[in-house]
This record gives structure tokens, sequence and C-alpha cells, in this order.
């Protein structure tokens, strides 16, 4: 079964901008993925309707754009590809700096399609 973009971007928008309450019966994680349940305990800036969305780019092995805040405290927009979890850093080519960089999955503030 397909989903449409736009059917993809509704259940995104419609995510709960918090952790859903653990499974009552006992089932399973609350997470639709591993990547989720891994970035959850590594990125605490991210709504999970972020979340969501950043562990779906990771992977489907495509672009975003993340707000990302550097120890400096300078906040910048990074459009990212070529991603690779591995916490709690994010591995990627950085198109800002037309390189390899490694972000630091709790200075990611705000994530967006890329």
């Amino acid at each position: 079964m397909t989903v449409g973009l736009s059917t993809l971007a509704a259940r995104l928008r419609a995510a709960p901008p918090i952790l859903p309450a653990p499974d009552p019966f006992g089932t399973g994680a609350p997470y639709g993925t591993d990547t989720e349940e891994i970035l959850t305990g590594c990125a605490k800036n991210l709504a999970y309707s972020d979340v969501r969305r950043l562990a779906h780019t990771i992977d489907a092995g495509t672009a975003i754009a993340v707000e990302y805040v550097a120890a400096s405290g300078n906040r910048t927009v990074r459009t990212l590809s070529e991603l690779v979890l591995d916490p709690p850093y994010l591995h990627a080519w950085c198109h800002l700096r037309d390189d390899e960089r490694a972000f630091t999955l709790s200075r990611i503030h705000g994530v967006m399609p890329g």
C-alpha cells in the first residue's frame, strides 16, 4: 500500500508534540521504529513530531533541514543529506559547509523538509 505525500504530511502534523503514553496492553513500545526510539533518547530538544520526521528521513535516506544550535550558542539552519545515526551524533553531508559533519542530536532544535 502506498501513502501519498499529503497523507504522510497530515499524519506528521497530527502527531502529538510529546511522547505518547506507553502501550497500556504491554504489547510493545509506542515508537513506530527503532530509529524513533533512539532519537527520543538523544534528541531531547525535539518535539515528538520532529523526532518522527527525522527518524523517517534517516530511514528513507532523504535530505532534511535542521535548526542547529552550536556549542557557541549560534543558531543555524542546515540542510543535511546522507544521514548516518551514531548516537549521540548524526553524521551527515552539510550543504551549508559543503562537507561531512557530525551533529550532536541534543543540539538539534527543529526539523523541516529538506
